[in-house]
């Protein structure tokens, strides 16, 4: 195989990897068999992301999702203060105005470097399988071609791990909790979306909405 066509071949392949890498899962998760038969029919959402425009933007989405699925949900940041901290207070406060029975909380935990290989191979050019560029292609040909060596690539990404909790809001008890990790944490509007359905998805199959 050809230098050039080697390594346009493993750049889609890396490509590939990467992409598929990319989607956003939830990765662990856990129920409360304390809370057992309890179902919310109105959340709090609150992200505690230290950016206050991101922080919006996981609110809003993921109560837009839980209103598509028919819960009733209120962001955070209407009802916290402003440009400052998630406290208990706060959340106590925001909790008896919204009148919302649980407390749905979404955290980014951790945020670390991976490392994508594409191991090293050698090979020859030109390629003995490609006669049309070498009709007088021999056995003197073929043992004259040039051996070449293509070092291994190395791509490197970023993983975050984001924790999303349920607390029921009447004994302050932790309902369900999940783990979720996505490759491409600046895409905070595509993350979040995926995180909220992803949510969703895991509290209507345990039942608790």
């Amino acid at each position: 195989m050809r230098p050039i066509f080697a390594k346009i071949l493993g750049l889609i392949v890396m490509t590939g990897l990467i992409s598929s890498c990319a989607a956003t899962s939830l990765v662990d998760s856990w129920r409360s068999p304390n809370l057992a038969g309890r179902k919310y029919h109105k959340l709090l959402v609150s992200s505690t992301a230290k950016n206050d425009n991101a922080r919006k933007v996981y609110e809003d989405v993921i109560s837009t999702e839980l209103k598509r699925n028919g819960i009733e949900a209120v962001a955070g940041y209407l009802v916290m203060p402003k440009d400052e901290p998630v406290s208990p207070q706060a959340v106590e406060k925001a909790v008896k105005e919204s009148a919302a029975d649980g407390v749905l909380s979404v955290q980014t935990s951790m945020v670390e470097r991976r490392a994508n290989v594409q191991p090293g191979y050698i090979d020859n050019y030109p390629g003995y399988w490609y006669p049309p560029a070498f009709p007088y292609w021999d056995m003197y040909g073929y043992y004259g071609a040039t051996t070449f060596y293509e070092p291994p690539t190395v791509v490197m990404y970023n993983v975050a791990t984001i924790q999303a909790n349920l607390f029921d809001a009447e004994s302050g008890k932790l309902a369900w909790a999940g783990t979720i990790e996505t490759s491409e944490p600046a895409r905070v509007v595509t993350v979040s979306k995926d995180i909220a359905q992803l949510i969703v998805q895991a509290l209507l199959r345990e039942g608790l909405i």
